[in-house]
């Protein structure tokens, strides 16, 4: 099996909830306050990353499941993964998107998105714009999170705020996610790759650790083996970050692939295995 932790869907691309001027144009590209970019790729012809264009790709490549994660730059797909979740639960695992509306009603917004929207996990983004996760009211939000098993997902979470959290909540399952933060401030990526080896219920996803590099990503090589030796590959998993055109239109999705299943060769068949999908299974939920 073949399970990719990280990827990206949305029908209405929108910035409504930062109040961003955003819209898709076509050809992979969108408009943000009146500047052109490529949120996809060009072949993404109406620039929408929907559900079956991403099984077209992952039957493609024999990706058996996907994890679905949420960024701010695309505007908030809830209620898109919510069709998502109804039309192919078993591909899917789909994270809800944390946004201001957990401040003002944690366990209501958990309520609509986890427990009427079936999604399985939360994507959080700290510390911008969520800098504080440790606070008084949102508390029981992360214990119903840690009571369920379900997954949080870290995007550029700092160590100091990680370790916080984990003391709150122990037993809450996070994923540190664009593998722990690489291409941040290096010692606090070391710091969360101590972190990870240390506390069973936290592990990384491997999002963006090629970013903006050639085939067959040496440098990403490199960080992924040094990983690998810290870590364990029980706490890793591959994900691709598709559809970003800094990822599969730089290289492609099936190089994305191949850097696991040909390039490190220094992976054993049972940690490759933990890579590519051992990991996944244990960490997010699967229908």
């Amino acid at each position: 099996m073949i399970i990719d932790a990280h990827i990206h869907l949305w029908d209405r691309l929108h910035g409504d909830d930062l109040g961003i001027e955003r819209e898709a144009l076509s050809w992979g590209r969108a408009r943000q306050n009146g500047k052109v970019y490529y949120a996809a790729p060009p072949s993404f012809k109406d620039s929408r990353s929907t559900y079956e264009l991403a099984l077209a790709h992952m039957d493609w490549l024999g990706i058996d499941r996907a994890v679905v994660l949420q960024e701010f730059m695309d505007g908030k797909q809830d209620d898109y993964l919510f069709e998502v979740r109804a039309a192919c639960p078993h591909r899917f695992s789909c994270m809800a998107l944390f946004d201001r509306h957990y401040y003002d009603d944690p366990l209501g917004s958990f309520e609509k998105a986890i427990v009427r929207g079936k999604l399985q996990g939360l994507l959080v983004k700290s510390p911008v714009p969520f800098p504080e996760l440790v606070t008084p009211r949102l508390l029981p939000l992360w214990q119903a999170c840690a009571e369920r098993a379900l997954p949080i997902v870290l995007k550029n979470g700092k160590s100091a705020e990680i370790r916080r959290l984990i003391a709150a909540v122990p037993g809450v399952r996070l994923v540190l996610s664009h593998f722990a933060g690489v291409l941040e401030d290096p010692e606090d990526y070391e710091e969360k790759l101590r972190l990870t080896a240390s506390e069973p219920n936290v592990t990384i996803d491997s999002g963006a650790l090629t970013y903006l590099q050639r085939y067959p990503f040496p440098l990403a090589k490199e960080k992924l083996h040094e990983a690998v030796e810290l870590v364990g590959a029980s706490k890793i998993a591959w994900g691709s970050d598709y559809p970003r055109p800094g990822l599969v239109a730089d290289s492609s999705y099936k190089q994305q692939l191949e850097f696991i299943t040909v390039d490190c060769d220094f992976l054993t068949d049972e940690q490759r295995e933990q890579i590519l999908s051992g990991t996944a299974l244990r960490v997010y939920q699967w229908d």
